[in-house]
């Protein structure tokens, strides 16, 4: 019976969909994070009539029976979240289009919208996982400010020598953005990594070449709408329990027939 394989689809279809959004509520509060949507869409469909007709008869519309429905894909949506003030220097939030661009241990470049970044031993601006900003960024010994300007330029007020404050130049912060950043391949920890799907990383100084700028002492939050999330989670959740149903009422039928002869 073409109903049982058809509402067994929509019950893998709709556990996907809750696991996607079990995932969301889990990042409520994870820095950068951006929530996922599902696309779904229907499987090929079967004529069972319609197709013949009489000569000089009207046409009939084609007879077709669908067979369920998949996901078609995940796609992150990428509005920025709500920024929280810390009035940590060390934090930083872009408020537009674009990642930040850090270097591993072994020199792979990742992206990451999560700003919370903090000083090693060797005075170098890096992730909570030690991940290097790049470029690189030192702060000096003898640092009492450190200063980011919406477009990049990082400086930093250092007790010199002779005691005085002197103001130095640290560099410059650049952002990557992609053409598709929803192909970007997500690999935990707040990081990306560039994919054919995203397309090379298009790099930049923030507010120029569609980047968006940098804010000091401010956290990106995550963009998830926990209300959204709740109410997807209950249509999931009853899409769900009417395509058991299906099968349920299936079982019957098939069940009815084959008790006809007795």
């Amino acid at each position: 019976m073409r109903a049982l394989s058809t509402a067994a689809s929509g019950m893998r279809a709709y556990q996907t969909k809750i696991d996607n959004i079990a995932n969301n509520l889990a990042n409520t509060n994870t820095t950068g994070f951006k929530k996922v949507r599902e696309n779904f869409e229907d499987l090929v469909y079967q004529n069972v009539g319609g197709q013949g007709r009489a000569e000089g008869a009207a046409a009939a519309n084609p007879m077709q029976v669908g067979s369920g429905v998949r996901l078609a894909s995940l796609t992150r949506d990428t509005t920025v979240g709500v920024g929280v003030a810390t009035n940590n220097p060390y934090d930083m939030m872009i408020t537009g289009d674009g990642y930040f661009l850090v270097e591993t241990e072994a020199g792979e470049e990742l992206y990451t919208r999560a700003g919370n970044f903090q000083v090693d031993n060797e005075g170098n601006l890096v992730t909570s996982a030690g991940h290097r900003l790049a470029p690189g960024i030192t702060i000096p010994e003898g640092t009492v400010q450190f200063s980011v300007g919406s477009d990049g330029t990082a400086s930093a007020s250092v007790i010199g020598s002779s005691g005085a404050t002197e103001e130095r130049d640290l560099g410059q912060i650049e952002l990557a953005r992609f053409g598709n950043p929803s192909g970007l391949s997500a690999l935990g920890g707040n990081y990306f990594r560039a994919t054919e799907a995203s397309g090379e990383a298009i790099k930049g100084a923030p507010g120029e070449e569609g980047l968006g700028a940098i804010q000091q002492g401010i956290l990106e939050g995550s963009n998830v709408d926990v209300a959204e999330e709740l109410v997807g989670m209950i249509t999931a959740q009853r899409s769900y329990e009417l395509s058991s149903k299906v099968i349920q009422t299936a079982d019957e039928m098939m069940s009815t027939a084959v008790n006809l002869r007795r």
